[in-house]
């Protein structure tokens, strides 16, 4: 009876987020313009590098609509309940708050990120191009990243307008002003190059595939980038189960 009840509790949540036709419309979306990984691997000499470029957001229609969506459901979902007040009718369910936040977790953050990871990886395999992992690793990394700061954000303000700004200062600082310093510190050889790592890595990527050397300490900002992200989860899981509406 308790698995009937939480079940019907998240298919409300999902059925919230997505209702018809969003995933018609997302999923082949996405699926399809994974193109850009055999256009830009067609660049002769250059397929290590076009990859990269490939993977970067914003030029990847894949990954830029799996973090739009995720944003989407954080800010103008959850985010709205919270502003509202209409939280309350969800945590007075029959279901513990921190399965309710697991619930609105996984349909906000997992299940674009699962979407954008199912398409690629489909697209990868027919296409028969040999991705490095790696490059799907980092994205993983700054996709959990960017949405746990957005969703910290909106737990702790209640305004929709103060979360989107906020969400895109930030993240606009840490991707933008991290790729400049992360240029800055290559062509230099700055001892700052190792923290602009964590905020974007894929100035360091794009130099590794054009000079054919390995940046040391990439691997160091990822893991720093996911423990942070793990940090940022934590702090918006307490922040969740103190909610007061």
């Amino acid at each position: 009876m308790m698995r009937s009840r939480s079940f019907q509790i998240f298919r409300l949540i999902f059925k919230e987020r997505y209702r018809q036709p969003t995933l018609e419309l997302v999923i082949p979306t996405m699926l399809v313009s994974n193109v850009f990984i055999t256009a830009f691997y067609a660049r002769g000499v250059f397929n290590i590098y076009g990859l990269v470029l490939a993977f970067v957001p914003l030029i990847s229609v894949s990954e830029t609509l799996a973090f739009a969506l995720a944003l989407r459901n954080i800010i103008f979902v959850t985010g709205d309940h919270i502003y509202r007040g209409s939280i309350i009718s969800f945590l007075m369910m029959p279901i513990k708050r921190i399965n309710l936040f697991f619930f609105t977790y996984f349909c906000d953050i997992i299940l674009p990120y699962l979407y954008w990871l199912s398409t690629t990886e489909l697209y990868i395999f027919l296409s028969g191009i040999p991705v490095p992992q790696y490059l799907v690793l980092v994205y993983t990394v700054g996709y959990y990243f960017t949405e746990n700061i957005i969703l910290l954000t909106a737990l702790s303000f209640r305004s929709g307008g103060i979360v989107t700004l906020l969400s895109g200062t930030i993240i606009g600082i840490l991707f933008i002003f991290g790729g400049i310093a992360g240029y800055y510190g290559i062509i230099t050889n700055s001892p700052i190059a190792p923290i602009a790592t964590i905020s974007n890595p894929y100035v360091f990527l794009i130099y590794e595939a054009i000079s054919q050397k390995q940046v040391a300490y990439l691997n160091v900002g990822i893991y720093s980038e996911a423990l942070i992200s793990v940090v940022l989860f934590s702090v918006s899981l307490l922040k969740f189960k103190k909610m007061e509406v």
